[in-house]
């Protein structure tokens, strides 16, 4: 048979098309999640997080990743100096004792589990954390995900990766390992001493002042390669600020993998419910 020259191309041109007409429905898609998003993020209502507000140290940053056209972050946590208080066996369930997003004061762990007011809790089991930044973001295209993977990889986030890839979303987590978890006992008998539970908030501190500057780093990082940002990242203070004792006193509790902290979720969509709001 005589082929139509005007017909040979024509079933590439209708995969273009088709191709093109994919790619404008997904960045309609993402900016109306974006949009939705930034209008959380905005809102004087508090979130769903026991805090109910994101972490102010880092919102400069966050600002910076949101003010880009390829980017908006989904949850989020600065870093955090914590006890959690858990049933045997139940990790997921509990609530945290203290929480700080600053380096903390030892006192304060001391006044906490070795005062003769504190009131034993049945058999909890107690749980000295430090958790350190971590950022999950929606990109609005894999190669948006590699470029700043990359750049968070290069800041000292090492653990940083593509987390989650669907037809309609891409989802990075922007991370590092510098956490550490150690057992303590139970509210009825604390197995440290005064002077290692001292011990373990010095280590603490240290690497909260290694996660802020990382995050510091991060940010700069960030603003070289032409995101923008008005607003300096702020000084870490001494622990007086972003503490708090006794959060989410609720039957059912809260674990830190159920708030996010310690697993992105990738379907988490409003940036104002993330676990770094916990202080």
């Amino acid at each position: 048979p005589i082929l139509n020259p005007g017909r040979v191309g024509e079933p590439k041109k209708q995969a273009a098309k088709k191709r093109r007409g994919t790619q404008i429905r997904k960045s309609m898609e993402f900016e109306k999640r974006k949009a939705t998003t930034m209008a959380a993020i905005a809102s004087t209502e508090i979130d769903k997080s026991p805090k109910g507000t994101i972490d102010t140290p880092i919102i400069p940053l966050l600002n910076t990743l949101n003010n880009h056209p390829s980017y908006f972050t989904t949850s989020s946590c600065s870093g955090r100096i914590s006890i959690f208080s858990h049933l045997p066996n139940k990790p997921k369930g509990g609530r945290w004792l203290f929480i700080s997003h600053e380096p903390a004061d030892p006192n304060s762990f001391l006044d906490l589990l070795f005062s003769e007011s504190t009131q034993p809790e049945s058999d909890h089991h107690l749980v000295f954390r430090f958790e350190p930044l971590i950022i999950a973001v929606e990109c609005k295209d894999v190669g948006s995900a590699q470029f700043l993977v990359s750049l968070a990889i290069s800041s000292g986030f090492r653990e940083s990766g593509i987390t989650s890839v669907s037809s309609k979303r891409v989802i990075i987590a922007i991370r590092c390992s510098i956490r550490m978890e150690v057992p303590l006992g139970s509210r009825r008998e604390i197995l440290v001493s005064r002077d290692y539970l001292k011990y373990l908030v010095e280590i603490a501190n240290e690497k909260m002042d290694a996660n802020w500057k990382r995050t510091q780093g991060f940010m700069e990082a960030l603003r070289k390669n032409g995101f923008m940002g008005s607003a300096s990242m702020p000084e870490l203070g001494n622990g007086s600020m972003g503490l708090s004792v006794g959060i989410n006193e609720n039957e059912n509790g809260v674990s830190c993998e159920e708030d996010g902290c310690g697993d992105v979720n990738p379907e988490m969509t409003n940036a104002r419910t993330d676990c770094g709001n916990l202080s």
